[in-house]
């Protein structure tokens, strides 16, 4: 069988575009290419993160003489894991199995830990999420971290507050290299204004939560 040839016309217009055709291809290469010269690589700092974290941990509150008591404690391994760059930060992903003394059951929570960047591209301020929550970092010397929040409420009944008019955290984190690993020291002050049962206002400033992780 015989292949038709295209109108006259048709062929013509077929041979007009045919540059535009060899144009388009080009442009679809060219986008490829500087896709891909300017994504960012991850920063050594945040592939440094990646790896297993074990650790142990303590909360201490309040008890009913007024005395600061242990109220739980657990122990946790933690995996961080996939450095990226996206959306602004640079970050590995955590997902944390904890295991807690007496009745509680294992929990596994799920975040990322890490740097925004800056416009520039170099890194930012240090930053953790999890469980919704963000916390800035703030480095205040070599291997020596800080950051302040809020005690959210439903952290009164676990410190042993009620009435609580004003609480505070101040989270140290602490990096230090011991036998060949890495350990991170962590203690949480917390202060609290609170109204007791005879409406007498009162204060207290003391450490709310202490924990080590080790790679």
């Amino acid at each position: 069988m015989t292949q038709k040839k295209a109108p006259e016309r048709v062929q013509r217009r077929i041979e007009m575009n045919e540059p535009y055709n060899h144009l388009g291809v080009l442009l679809i290469i060219l986008l490829v290419c500087v896709s891909i010269l300017t994504a960012q690589e991850v920063p050594e700092e945040v592939k440094a993160m990646a790896g297993t974290y074990t650790g142990s941990w303590s909360i201490f509150g309040l008890d009913q003489k007024g005395t600061i008591v242990k109220k739980m404690s657990w122990t946790d391994v933690l995996v961080a894991q996939n450095p990226v760059v996206q959306d602004g930060q640079a970050y590995v992903t955590t997902i944390d199995n904890m295991v807690f003394e007496g009745n509680i059951p294992p929990q596994k929570m799920t975040g990322k830990e890490g740097y925004f960047l800056n416009e520039d591209g170099s890194l930012g301020d240090y930053f953790m999420e999890m469980a919704g929550q963000t916390s800035k970092m703030i480095k205040i010397d070599q291997d020596v971290w800080t950051y302040t929040s809020p005690v959210n409420p439903y952290e009164y009944s676990i410190l042993g507050f009620t009435n609580v008019l004003f609480a505070k955290h101040v989270l140290v984190k602490v990096i230090t290299r011991e036998d060949e690993g890495e350990t991170h020291r962590i203690s949480r002050m917390t202060t609290v204004h609170w109204t007791g049962k005879d409406n007498k206002e009162q204060w207290i400033q003391f450490i709310s939560l202490q924990g080590i992780h080790r790679r």
